[in-house]
């Protein structure tokens, strides 16, 4: 049966799409999440395209993207992160998700954008492999181990001995911490409030040093991590005689913690919050301590520095638009500041 691409109207076809998305692409996928991702974002309304059957019109595919406001070099661009696509299973054939996926591109590059990215999964590659896109950059997740309690117990059966092993295991780890000293430069603190005008000036001071990244104002930040329906994030803030000089945002869930953002006027505070992360995650009993970074980014020498090593990759695309089908290459941007935070999802 043939199959036809349209735009989608993100409050009219919003139980058809909530439907779709919780069925075939996460259970999570919820009213409250569409809600907020696609309808509140404060850049604007999220931009969805939908793959239907000609004759019944049936829903068969589902692509979106989200908008953000783009730092490239001194100047605003406006840019999306794709996300959500997803295909019903009796339809996984390439030609549907190939046109879904093309319109997506080819309408975006009519509206003027300048720049998008997306982090594809395994079966998303071939198709932008089809399209003649390749992954111009790639996520190493850094790790850093803080207890060996989890490891300790996978490997011995016993408990007795575990225990033992495991807390000479647990002293060794923080011993090769011993230089990683807390800032005393640097008033470290978690942040409690919503975020103010302070994070949109600061994100505006900050952004020209790092080539191309997301804004980070405080209408975004709010949105982006205190106001996800389904995840808790926590702030922790660097300041010098009140003025913020950075922000370190961590997700804690029960023996894991994830770095999903970290920005600041400089290295040294960076790291100055790295360090605290670090220090706080081991009182909590943090097992592990994650820190996704973009393999090109100058940034994870400081991960390198407080102990992080480099784990499994996964894929990026980057595109700078106009965007078209005969284009067989596209470098993407260089020097892109990329965090875990920027998946919006």
């Amino acid at each position: 049966m043939a199959n036809l691409v349209r735009r989608a109207e993100v409050e009219g076809e919003k139980a058809s799409l909530t439907a779709f998305l919780s069925s075939y692409l996460s259970p999570d996928a919820n009213e409250a999440r569409y809600e907020w991702l696609y309808c509140k974002n404060p850049e604007g309304m999220a931009r969805v395209w939908v793959a239907c059957e000609f004759e019944t019109s049936k829903i068969i595919g589902v692509a979106a993207a989200f908008p953000k406001r783009i730092h490239r070099h001194g100047k605003k661009v406006r840019g999306y992160v794709l996300g959500d696509f997803c295909i019903h299973p009796e339809y996984r054939s390439l030609g549907p998700a190939l046109a879904l996926q093309r319109s997506t591109l080819e309408d975006l590059s009519r509206e003027g954008a300048g720049f998008v990215f997306d982090f594809p999964c395994a079966s998303m590659l071939a198709i932008y492999k089809r399209l003649r896109i390749e992954p111009q950059e790639s996520v190493i997740r850094f790790a850093k181990p803080l207890r060996a309690d989890r490891q300790v117990q996978k490997r011995v059966p016993n408990k007795a001995a575990g225990r033992t092993l495991a807390v000479a295991a647990n002293t060794a780890l923080r011993l090769r911490d011993v230089g990683l000293r807390r800032s005393s430069v640097w008033k470290i603190s978690e942040e409690t409030e919503p975020c103010g005008e302070e994070f949109t000036l600061a994100s505006q001071r900050w952004a020209p040093g790092m080539g191309v990244c997301a804004g980070r104002d405080a209408d975004y930040l709010n949105w982006r991590f205190l106001q996800h329906p389904h995840r808790r994030y926590q702030f922790l803030t660097a300041r010098q005689d009140g003025r913020l000089c950075g922000f370190l945002i961590y997700h804690w869930a029960g023996e894991d913690a994830t770095v999903v953002d970290l920005f600041a006027e400089g290295d040294p505070v960076r790291k100055a919050l790295l360090v605290e992360t670090i220090a706080i995650m081991r009182h909590k009993g943090v097992n592990t301590l994650s820190a996704p970074f973009l393999a090109s980014h100058a940034g994870r020498e400081i991960l390198k520095d407080c102990g992080f090593q480099p784990r499994e990759s996964t894929p990026v695309i980057l595109l700078t638009l106009p965007w078209t089908a005969d284009r067989q290459d596209d470098r993407g941007a260089d020097h892109l500041y990329l965090t875990h935070g920027d998946r919006e999802s």
